[in-house]
């Protein structure tokens, strides 16, 4: 009798167990590429931040559909090589569902083509190079395009400020500052701006003396720095040195306490562009902060903001599916999520990869920097 009974328990809890969906119990996992070391390592840390804070939230409200999402951090120190490496492993050694990162444009580049063959999708928080979508239909961001952002400086400058002559310096080697530069200068133009003078650099330069001589001679009255703020920062201060009084204007890259130092308190009174600003009454963005400063000493920048938002689109995919990690249906609901009340705003994602939302110029201070204007898609 108890030998029937026992048989009989057996059977009852096996055909319990196939019940049940196969996944309930196991994590989902997904990866995150993040430069924690290197040059742009202030970019990295702050994304890493962001995105486990956002993760921890999702599993503190009991995951995806009962999952919880278990999310590997590798560090790729902004190196393309290193970017690559780490996304072969994800997806190899860890089998990951999915690949938040890289951070910037070389190493997403270098990361997305791996991701796409294997059929892993994969959402840049931060990464605005225009071809990066373009590699497939498994690439998606949070970020807006670098074209949009040079569009929407170059329009601030001419309709804004009213400059009239504007000089360009950028990374000739890089295609994030390459892509700014092209957009910046042909919307200058076209608005009937004059650009009196365009140099070029390599990444890792640091005298640009000559450059900015010969800006100096033609006396612009504004100066596009479309780089890093490890790049920025020098340039900033060696321009004021060779005596250039032209308004400095940015993009996101400029994004990072650490440019103060590098820049020597010169970049003060320069205009940049960027996803998303403290000083922004949008209720999910006064959210964001508050759940982000209650955990971390820093208040957060733009780059946490992208990284929390890569992984709220990631949340609102997820749920699409019902919690389906299938690479196919992942991609369909990445490229249709919409209205998601995002760190940065509303955010609405368009089926080639890109979100649809605000941009936000902002003025640098020796505090930060204060929100100028807000531009609503």
């Amino acid at each position: 009798m108890m030998k029937k009974v026992l048989i009989g328990l057996v059977v009852a809890v096996l055909l319990l167990s196939f019940s049940l969906p196969s996944f309930a119990e196991e994590p989902i996992k997904i990866g995150l590429i993040t430069p924690l070391t290197g040059a742009v390592s202030t970019f990295g840390q702050s994304v890493r931040n962001s995105a486990v804070l956002a993760v921890d939230t999702i599993n503190e409200r009991g995951g995806i559909h009962g999952r919880m999402i278990d999310l590997i951090v590798l560090d790729d120190q902004g190196d393309a090589t290193e970017a690559a490496n780490a996304t072969r492993r994800l997806i190899d050694r860890d089998e990951v569902v999915l690949i938040i990162g890289p951070v910037i444009t070389p190493c997403v580049l270098a990361a997305a083509p791996i991701a796409q063959d294997a059929g892993i999708p994969l959402i840049t928080p931060t990464g605005t190079g225009d071809t990066i979508t373009e590699i497939g239909d498994m690439i998606f961001r949070a970020a807006y395009k670098d074209s949009f952002q040079g569009q929407m400086m170059a329009r601030f400058a001419r309709e804004v400020l009213e400059l009239e002559q504007a000089a360009i310096i950028y990374d000739v080697a890089n295609d994030y500052s390459t892509g700014l530069m092209n957009s910046f200068r042909d919307t200058f133009i076209e608005l009937g701006g004059e650009i009196v003078r365009v140099e070029s650099y390599t990444t890792n330069d640091s005298d640009f003396s000559a450059q900015l001589t010969s800006i100096a001679m033609r006396q612009p009255d504004a100066l596009f720095v479309p780089d890093y703020y490890t790049a920025a920062g020098p340039i900033a201060m060696q321009s004021r040195q060779l005596g250039i009084d032209a308004t400095l204007l940015g993009v996101d890259g400029w994004d990072s306490p650490a440019i103060h130092e590098l820049a020597g308190g010169y970049e003060v009174g320069a205009y940049i562009v960027n996803h998303y600003s403290p000083d922004d009454e949008t209720p999910s963005t006064q959210e964001f902060i508050s759940v982000f400063s209650a955990r971390y000493p820093d208040a957060p920048d733009a780059l946490a903001a992208l990284a929390y938002d890569a992984v709220q689109i990631v949340e609102a995919a997820l749920n699409a599916t019902g919690g389906s990690t299938d690479p196919q249906e992942l991609k369909t609901a990445l490229g249709t999520v919409s209205n998601i009340q995002a760190a940065t705003g509303t955010i609405n994602m368009d089926p080639e990869g890109t979100p649809v939302k605000a941009v936000v110029i902002l003025q640098m201070t020796a505090d930060g920097s204060i929100l100028v204007d807000k531009v609503e898609p």
